[in-house]
């Protein structure tokens, strides 16, 4: 007798999340590849892997500005050098 596969069913909170966020495709800027998401248009997470050494830093901001400021400022790091936050 072959069994039947089923499908995992979806939390409904996965569901809101998943409805209620925006993912763009990854860019490639200085060596680093960047992944930009937002959730509900208030939190907005970047991702950013270095191409040479394979370091990934992942950031929340709730401001605009801030997420802005931290993207210019990784950009403008070296991504062969593993960077080092406290």
């Amino acid at each position: 007798m072959q069994k039947k596969l089923r499908k995992p069913q979806k939390s409904q909170a996965f569901i809101d999340v998943e409805s209620s966020s925006t993912s763009y495709m990854p860019v490639n800027r200085n060596g680093w590849w960047i992944k930009y998401s937002s959730l509900k248009s208030e939190t907005i997470l970047l991702l950013f892997t270095s191409m040479f050494t394979g370091q990934t830093i992942i950031r929340y901001f709730s401001n605009e500005d801030d997420a802005i400021k931290f993207l210019n400022f990784i950009i403008h790091c070296d991504p062969t050098e593993e960077l080092m936050f406290q």
